[in-house]
């Protein structure tokens, strides 16, 4: 899925490298829970959610796996269903977090994206 991924899970300058590296992709933490560690301090990340201009895909990290591809979708507007695919791999990800919230904030990343590497029409 995205080559020179480490054997071990993301922090969160790397997310940021990975989409600033390339302007054809967008990593970032599927929801909060992903990111914010069990004390609301910056964590390992472990899910994200990669969007090029064709796909969408859900990547979990596991320490006896590695970084797994869960899910993907050839629309990348068909994101939350790929984040709900995630959420039910991790079983109880974004547990008591605000769907709602997290759609939109996911929403916007991606719109800023598409606006940087789509061409205008």
């Amino acid at each position: 899925m995205i080559s020179g991924l480490p054997d071990r899970p993301l922090s969160a300058g790397e997310t940021l490298r990975l989409s600033k590296e390339r302007d054809d992709l967008l990593v970032i933490p599927a929801t909060p829970d992903s990111l914010m560690g069990a004390h609301g301090s910056l964590d390992e990340i472990r899910n994200v959610l990669v969007f090029t201009e064709t796909i969408v895909a859900a990547l979990a990290y596991t320490d006896a796996d590695g970084w797994t591809l869960v899910t993907r979708a050839d629309d990348p507007a068909a994101f939350e269903d790929v984040l709900d695919e995630l959420m039910d791999f991790r079983d109880g990800l974004g547990e008591g977090e605000n769907k709602a919230e997290i759609v939109e904030t996911i929403s916007e990343a991606y719109e800023t994206f598409t606006e940087r590497t789509l061409p205008s029409s």
